[in-house]
């Protein structure tokens, strides 16, 4: 009897642990099963998928938009251009997924602010056309590249040969695409309609610059000129050339211009002939003579225009087409004639010879409105010059001048020197309102030279009277 009563006891504890542990797995199981599930009302595209598994879910949203755009149509339209698009331009599967597994973990947060944000929403997720419309960032730009226009601001040709100096090319509106507009109206049809037409909204861009910027940006600023009367014809030829290569220079706000870059090459090969130069004092045949000239009268009217001087140089004496103290000496590789636009707008440069006259005239707005301004050279002192130099002509360089000794024969005059100062003055409605001092130079002295000949006068002749004075130095007269 008690061998009977342990059995069944036994057979009774191993029936209770396989119901148990069938109870749990069948609790686990069920668990596991609720915790695939969506367990509140979440909607997506529309669709209440409470109860879907994640696969279930997605299988079912798939459904339903593989046959939304099973016959979707898709125009977008600007204009007299239209992009159109139909199904195959889209791509579901990996978005569906994508969307349904974002809903199925938001289902499960336990936050109370994400439940009541999913409440309130009323646990509404969608697929949007972006999502499953392929490249469709890369569609939309290619669509608003063919729409969009840069705006184009208002230019000027300058033609400084020309009757009309300055054509001004008018500006353009540029177009912009309400891109955000354009994407939330597909956004908002794609969920509605299957036929879709999406008219395409802009927006004009107004360029920075329209014509009416250049009314008071064109006129003339300044003006200046210096005589070639009496020059050599290289001399002429080369004072034009380099003006003509400074013509219809335009010049940026900012920008610094070398008058030895704009007139280059500075040889034959830059159309520029031999004319007398000065060197060292002296006058000497050269080539390029002239070009000082050309930039001394630009040098004179960007004064005159109140445009910066960044470097100028005086010559060794002073010259005859400009007062002293506002020549400007340049000679290529060490002294050059440079300026600067320090005005808010571009300097336009005519530059022409007119009959004996070598002429400059800068076009823009660089002078302050109802302002004229006036250049003034003074001279602060003499400087006594240090009479004649004799020079014998022992090599008869002079032969056809002089060849005796008492016989002269003038090579240059004695000069004084001067000490000058240079300013610019700045006058309105009659008054001088300020005047600068821009340079003070002082030119050197110059002995005159006399070449005497070298032989000895025969005998029993005498020279005739000698029309050469030797002047001694001033200091001693």
């Amino acid at each position: 009897m008690k061998k009977g009563k342990s059995k069944y006891l036994a057979f009774s504890i191993i029936l209770f642990v396989a119901v148990f542990s069938m109870t749990i797995a069948g609790m686990i199981i069920g668990y596991r099963d609720e915790q695939t599930k969506f367990t509140r009302d979440i909607f997506i595209n529309g669709n209440d998928v409470k109860g879907y598994t994640v696969e279930k879910a997605s299988q079912v949203v798939k459904e339903k938009m593989d046959e939304q755009i099973d016959n979707i149509d898709i125009k977008i339209v600007y204009q007299d251009k239209v992009w159109e698009f139909d199904k195959s331009d889209f791509e579901v599967d990996s978005a569906v997924k994508e969307v349904v597994n974002s809903a199925f973990k938001a289902s499960k947060w336990t936050d109370k602010d994400s439940v009541q944000l999913i409440s309130q929403k009323k646990g509404d997720f969608r697929v949007g056309i972006n999502k499953v419309f392929k490249n469709f960032d890369q569609k939309i730009d290619e669509i608003v590249s063919q729409i969009e226009t840069e705006p184009v601001d208002a230019t000027v040709n300058f033609n400084p040969n020309k009757t009309q100096m300055f054509e001004v090319v008018a500006s353009k509106t540029g177009i912009k695409v309400d891109r955000e507009k354009l994407i939330n109206d597909l956004k908002s049809d794609f969920l509605r309609k299957r036929a879709i037409t999406i008219y395409v909204q802009t927006i004009d861009v107004q360029p920075k610059i329209d014509t009416s910027f250049f009314d008071d940006k064109l006129s003339l600023q300044s003006k200046f000129s210096t005589s070639i009367k009496g020059s050599q014809a290289g001399r002429r030829n080369n004072v034009k050339v380099a003006l003509d290569k400074i013509n219809g220079t335009v010049v940026k706000p900012n920008e610094i211009v070398s008058f030895n870059k704009l007139t280059s090459p500075q040889d034959a090969t830059g159309g520029y002939k031999d004319a007398i130069i000065i060197l060292n004092g002296k006058y000497a045949n050269g080539i390029g003579g002239g070009l000082c000239q050309a930039s001394t009268t630009l040098y004179n009217a960007c004064v005159l225009a109140d445009l910066e001087i960044l470097e100028v140089h005086k010559h060794t004496i002073p010259v005859h087409y400009v007062e002293h103290a506002l020549d400007a000496m340049i000679s290529d590789g060490y002294a050059d004639m440079i300026f600067k636009n320090n005005s808010e707008n571009n300097i336009y440069i005519k530059s022409y010879v007119d009959g004996d006259d070598a002429v400059v005239e800068i076009y823009g707005k660089s002078v302050p409105e109802g302002v004229t301004i006036k250049r003034v050279s003074e001279e602060v002192k003499k400087i006594p010059h240090d009479g004649d130099e004799v020079i014998v002509d022992t090599n008869g360089e002079y032969s056809n001048k002089v060849i005796y000794k008492g016989e002269y024969y003038r090579l240059k005059w004695p000069a004084e020197g001067y000490e000058s100062v240079a300013y610019k003055e700045y006058w309105k409605d009659g008054e001088l309102v300020d005047r600068q001092e821009i340079r003070k130079e002082t030119y050197q002295p110059q002995k005159g030279l006399v070449v005497e000949g070298s032989q000895e006068l025969p005998e029993g002749f005498v020279l005739p009277e000698q029309s050469v004075t030797i002047y001694p130095p001033q200091n001693e007269q």
